[in-house]
Order: C-alpha cells, then structure tokens, then sequence
C-alpha cells in the first residue's frame, strides 16, 4: 500500500504535456522554420551569438556525402519582427567553447551575449544554450552569477522527464533522431507515464535550421509539427516558459503535514495526483487546501 500526496507539477491548465522547441545560431533558415511554427501555432526559442550577427560562411557537410551549406547569420534589425512570439536566448558572444576556463572568459562569453541581445530585443535574456554542449560547474556558476534561469546540453534523454537541473537541461532528442516518430507517438498516447516528480511529460526537440538543408529533410519537421499541434491537450510552449513554470511550482511553500500549500509566485501553478487525473490551481497569493491523498 502506498499513500499518495495530491502534491505533483502539472501544466498549466492540468494538462499532461508539454512541448517546445529550440534552435541555435540565428541563421537564415530561421525564416523558413519560424514560418512553419507559426502555421502550426507551435512556439520554440532560438538562441543567438551576438559577435556573430550579419556574418555569412559555408559550411561543409559532417558525413561522407553531405553538400555545403549556406551558414548564413541574421542580422541584428530582423530579430524583434522573426522570433516575436518565440523566445530569443543567449548562445554565447562568438559560439565558443569555454569549458575548462576562467571564471572571467566564461562571463565575457556570456554576460556580453545577453548584454547585446537585451539591447536589440529591450526584452530580458534569461536563457542559454551551451556552444557544442559543452559546460562544467564553473560554467554552470557563471550562468547563475549573470542571471540566466537555464541552459540547455544536446545530450538526448529519449524520454519525457522533466529537468531536474535547469543550468544543464538534458533535451528530449535532436529532429534527426531515428526515434523521432517513435517518440512523438509515445508522448500523444494516453499509455501511462511513470515518474517520481511527475505525471507531466515533456517533448523537447533541437537544432539547427541549416541542417534541414543539409539533410533535405524539411518534410520531416512538417511531419513533426502537423503530428504534434493543434491538440488542446499540450502546451506549446517556449523554453524560457517552462523554466519559469517550474520555478514557480518549486517555490510553493507545503505545510508541514501537506494539507495546504501557499504559492508565493506571481504565476498560477497546478498540482496534483501522481496516478490518477486530480489537480487543483494554486492561484498566485493564495493558499489553498490540497485534494485528500490517494490510497493505491
């Protein structure tokens, strides 16, 4: 037997799930991707180098057989009209690595990035994409030092958890994973989702843009979108969204014998059953009474 607390993270809404999206550089090829996201009313964040905007490269292909293709960087005037509904985060000044540096390298990297996008966007930055993946704890201080509330890796769970570390958040998978299909079928189906922290699933995809050129895979991403979206029960939402949802739903204060919580956030967070679809909102200010355990 087992007593279970009507105390977990749900969506907003009560929903189950959430998906989101994330694409680095800032390239040309955002144009095209933001055009599809927007048809399928799907929401994603796009991380940018600011030492880099209006530079044009060709890059050539990674794997025996690729073409060259256009890496071609937006300039800093169409960012506020491309990615507005979407969220802009940092993906450091010049796309470098700086894992295994100095405290100091590691906040001009970063600190100047957000500095520069807050000027373009007059929007706060509070998220970050490492260049490469790459990141130890001395990054993941400096992130915090600068106020950034999350960064994400590529290494791909294949699952739906969700982060448990915000300033090194694990995506689901790349759009080229070969489980892409099988992923996306298994987050719509109503078959159970065990987790410990939560009934809520999570479908976190990234990128780059200039890879559907690369791979001429375009038809996937359309796939993907026209699959996932339009469905009243996901959240479509952008990165720094979920972050701050599941800021808030960590600061709510549980009394001692988990009968009531109080939401000190300005956000409404919803919790409930782990097992069974039972929740409640906990209005900002507000303390409320939780649902009675359940017994299973």
């Amino acid at each position: 037997m087992s007593l279970q607390l009507c105390d977990r993270l749900y969506w907003p809404g009560g929903l189950t799930r959430a998906f989101t999206l994330s694409y680095d550089d800032g390239v040309m090829q955002d144009i095209r991707l933001v055009e599809m996201m927007n048809r399928y009313s799907v929401k994603g964040t796009f991380n940018i180098n600011s030492g880099l905007l209006g530079r044009k490269n060709i890059l050539s292909g990674f794997r025996p057989g690729e073409p060259n293709v256009e890496h071609f960087k937006l300039d800093a005037a169409s960012l506020p009209s491309l990615y507005s509904g979407h969220e802009v985060a940092a993906h450091g000044q010049y796309h470098s690595s700086v894992c295994g540096m100095d405290s100091l390298r590691v906040t001009e990297e970063v600190l100047s990035c957000r500095r520069t996008l807050e000027q373009i966007l007059h929007l706060p930055v509070t998220g970050y994409a490492y260049a490469f993946g790459s990141y130890d704890e001395t990054t993941v201080e400096v992130l915090k030092n600068c106020g950034m509330l999350y960064s994400r890796t590529i290494t791909s769970t294949r699952g739906f958890e969700l982060p448990q570390r915000l300033l090194a958040w694990d995506p689901t998978c790349h759009h080229d994973d070969p489980d892409l299909f099988r992923l996306a079928e298994t987050f719509l189906s109503d078959a159970p989702h065990f987790s410990c922290y939560s009934p809520a699933k999570l479908f976190y995809v990234w990128g780059h843009a200039y890879e559907f050129d690369q791979h001429d895979n375009w038809d996937q991403m359309e796939t993907l979108l026209s699959t996932i979206s339009g469905r009243d029960d996901v959240w479509y939402a952008t990165n720094g969204e979920i972050a701050s949802y599941l800021q808030a739903y960590q600061s709510l204060v549980f009394a001692a014998d988990s009968s009531f919580v109080y939401n000190p956030s300005c956000t409404s967070v919803w919790i409930g059953s782990m097992f069974r679809q039972l929740f409640t909102e906990a209005k900002p200010g507000q303390v409320i009474s939780l649902l009675p355990p359940v017994e299973m």
